[in-house]
């Protein structure tokens, strides 16, 4: 017998639970099929853990940098231990998120669902009809097809690791790699390397602002390689041996850090008449897809971003969209994004390439951190911003910040430009002194 909801939601992850809560709510019936840990990886293998074993990091850096400045000594990291606080967070959760759906009435099917028609979902041997139907099944790890890939483990491992491996290399050049290589560096690896196919590191990221991380991330002793495609992985007496151009060597431990595609590729969209690109589903404004039952949110989206805010953002819109028939077209104006490596690089909006290449006139005012009082009583060495605005109207473009506290001036300035305001609006403010933040009216 096939059972019939109102709503079956793909995907139990930020960009399923507010859709599901509103439309439950509303008097439907609601349905999530799940066949990982309910609230996906965000909570259990990504951006909590990270953040979590992030506090051991930040504490070493902030010894290192006020070491003979009144302080003597730098914390040692136990990881072990660092690693029981992180599971402390995350192995409560799915139990949490089960019992908070029950006690809302909405029904957690565990499996991974395959569309069989277009409003059909089968798990395992029992079908689902859903009349409407939200598809928020996030990305997976980036699949290699080099000789020996099967040997690379992937941040979920790193990230719920026992032990940390003396000598570790993280295969990508963006947020995964530069973010684990930092954890990995700060809490005890001897020896860690970031190597990439490409001629350019975080390519969303003002490279401004990326050259002085690159540089901070050198004098740590992390090696960065750029322009060495990974050939193979094979085992060798003396760990791991990767080779690639310029860039052979032996590790414990390899790491795919090269992005997470959406995780659509078994989901047989065809039988459902979704269409999607390589990047993934394919949606209207209101995130309808070609199927007018069908809505999809999250990191499984052809979208400009993948995080948890615009996940969250996403499903708010998609269920709001999905109860009055196509009222509210999402907006990302504003949307911050933040590498938390050491330092931490914030960003908002456009980069100056960005708005060169599609003829957009912009003023650029830069400004260096390192040298404000909030960062030099810290000890810090590494610190810039790049603000770009509209030169007719003042409005922030676009917003680039490299050092301590950037990941709360980056929301600062996202507020500000999702409400329009000019940077002279943040410039006028009355900002607590001495704060990171009263330095705004000299970046802007």
């Amino acid at each position: 017998m096939t059972r019939t909801y109102d709503l079956l939601v793909l995907g139990a992850g930020p960009a399923c639970h507010p859709a599901a809560r509103r439309c439950r709510e509303a008097g439907w019936s609601v349905a999530i099929i799940e066949s990982g840990p309910l609230g996906g990886v965000c909570p259990h293998t990504g951006c909590n853990p990270k953040k979590v074993l992030m506090a051991a990091v930040e504490a070493v850096s902030a010894a290192r940098h006020l070491a003979g400045k009144g302080l003597s000594g730098e914390p040692a990291v136990d990881w072990q231990a660092l690693m029981a606080f992180k599971r402390g967070f995350t192995s409560p959760i799915d139990a949490s998120i089960e019992k908070s759906y029950a006690q809302a009435g909405i029904d957690i099917i565990r499996g991974r669902g395959v569309f069989t028609g277009s409003n059909t979902i089968a798990v395992d041997a029992t079908e689902y009809t859903g009349k409407k139907i939200l598809i928020a099944v996030g990305a997976r790890p980036r699949r290699f097809d080099f000789p020996g890939s099967d040997r690379l483990d992937t941040s979920d491992t790193f990230l719920d690791r026992d032990a940390l491996p003396k000598c570790l290399a993280f295969i990508g050049g963006g947020f995964i790699a530069f973010e684990l290589a930092h954890i990995a560096k700060f809490c005890g690896g001897k020896e860690v390397a970031i190597i990439t196919h490409g001629d350019a590191f975080l390519r969303n990221f003002d490279q401004d602002a990326v050259s002085r991380l690159v540089d901070a991330t050198r004098a740590l002793g992390i090696d960065a390689r750029l322009n060495a495609p990974v050939s193979s992985i094979t085992q060798s007496p003396e760990g791991l041996r990767i080779e690639a151009p310029g860039a052979s060597l032996t590790c414990d431990m390899a790491v795919n850090a090269a992005g997470r595609p959406a995780a659509i590729d078994d989901l047989d969209l065809e039988a459902a008449g979704v269409t999607h690109t390589k990047r993934g589903i394919t949606v209207s404004p209101y995130l309808q897809t070609a199927n007018p039952d069908i809505y999809a949110a999250g990191d499984c989206l052809d979208a400009p971003y993948a995080l948890t805010p615009t996940a969250d953002l996403e499903s708010k819109t998609a269920g709001h969209n999905m109860l009055t028939g196509n009222t509210l077209p999402i907006d990302r104006r504003g949307t911050p994004s933040v590498l938390f490596t050491q330092p931490p690089l914030g960003m908002a909006g456009l980069t100056e390439a960005q708005c060169r290449a599609r003829d957009i006139p912009y003023e650029k005012k830069e400004y260096d951190l390192a040298d404000a009082f909030p960062w030099k009583r810290l000890g810090e060495t590494v610190g810039y911003s790049k603000i770009l605005t509209a030169p007719d109207t003042g409005r922030i473009l676009g917003a680039h910040i490299l050092g301590h506290d950037a990941e709360e001036i980056i929301n600062a300035i996202a507020l500000a430009m999702r409400n329009n305001l000019p940077a002279k609006a943040l410039a006028d403010a009355i900002w607590a002194y001495p704060t990171c933040g009263y330095y705004l009216r000299y970046m802007v």
